[in-house]
């Protein structure tokens, strides 16, 4: 499958009722539905995916992120660690609190992992550039969490989550198209998230959580 933003985007159209079987959309419609599949996809990182981010510091170099933790760094150059063992959904971020990365170099250790989809440790080195990354567990890679840059970009999930998207993202454009969406659609996007959650569902930075929208036991 692997689709691509533009094929999201046009699906979706088609789905919420506002571009026929066959035509090709209109650029300002695209450009609108692009901001909101970006939109809706940083709306994901700390509610269906991982846990909300938790300002943290560190003194010494190496040092080691846990999950769930952003990290403001010291005027110096300094390593750190990704979170070790990490589940599908955890995250971390950095954070160049002093303005300094052209100078002093942070680099990021993935701890056996991909990061960006390399072995290699991960050098930030331009100033005011941080960033936050989530664990996609099937590829074993840290993921820059970034909007779309293009019409043409990757989908940088697994295929069965990208088949729920065009459905989640027509429900989210229905109100600006002022259409009445499919209850088959509607439901579509229910089961999109309720997977999204289960896969990548919030968890704490010492321990463990349940997925959004599933009770803890007791």
């Amino acid at each position: 499958m692997s689709l691509s933003v533009r094929d999201v985007m046009e699906r979706a159209l088609r789905l919420n009722g506002a571009l026929g079987a066959g035509d090709t959309p209109g650029a300002d419609d695209l450009a609108d539905v692009f901001t909101a599949f970006n939109t809706m996809k940083r709306a994901w990182f700390g509610t269906l995916i991982g846990p909300r981010m938790s300002p943290q510091a560190l003194t010494q170099s190496p040092g080691q992120a846990e999950n769930g933790g952003e990290y403001a760094l010291p005027a110096a150059a300094f390593t750190l660690s990704a979170p070790l063992k990490p589940h599908s959904g955890a995250r971390f971020g950095v954070v160049d609190a002093n303005l300094d990365f052209a100078t002093c170099n942070c680099t990021i250790n993935p701890n056996g992992r991909l990061i960006n989809g390399a072995a290699a440790s991960l050098v930030l080195s331009t100033s005011g550039v941080g960033g936050r990354w989530w664990y996609r567990g099937d590829v074993g890679g840290w993921i820059l969490e970034a909007d779309f840059a293009a019409y043409d970009s990757a989908v940088e999930w697994p295929d069965a989550m990208i088949a729920y998207m065009p459905y989640m993202l027509a429900l989210v454009i229905a109100p600006e198209f002022n259409t009445e969406l499919r209850q088959d659609v509607i439901a579509g996007a229910a089961e999109g998230r309720a997977f999204m959650a289960r896969t990548y569902g919030r968890r704490g930075r010492n321990g463990l959580e349940p997925p959004v929208g599933v009770p803890a036991a007791g």
